[in-house]
């Protein structure tokens, strides 16, 4: 292979690996959430296995700042139907914040 034809190709590939890996950031950015900005309304509006995903998300965010792996089924179970209530009289409240609050 010619050393012109072999910088053109090494170019192209650059090019490539560069704006294939700038889409893939790209693609990711939007999908990135921060758990603080939820409201109660944002969850109650998720359904089936979205709002399980989300509710078990928080369950573990919780057991993680509270420095542990140990749980009680009955009392994730507890603090989840305690939040759902919560949040169906109170849609505008910090979701991670109430739920934080339900389970101290």
């Amino acid at each position: 292979m010619s050393h012109s034809i072999r910088s053109l190709m090494t170019a192209a590939l650059s090019s490539v690996l560069i704006l294939g890996g700038t889409i893939a950031l790209a693609e990711d950015a939007p999908s990135q959430k921060d758990l603080s900005v939820f409201v109660c309304k944002d969850i109650m509006r998720l359904s089936g296995s979205e709002r399980e995903s989300a509710l078990a998300l928080v369950h573990g965010y919780r057991l993680g700042k509270m420095d542990t792996t140990k749980y009680d089924i009955e009392t994730l179970s507890d603090l989840t139907d305690r939040f759902i209530d919560f949040c169906l009289d109170n849609p505008d409240a910090n979701a991670l914040a109430s739920f934080e609050k339900l389970g101290q």
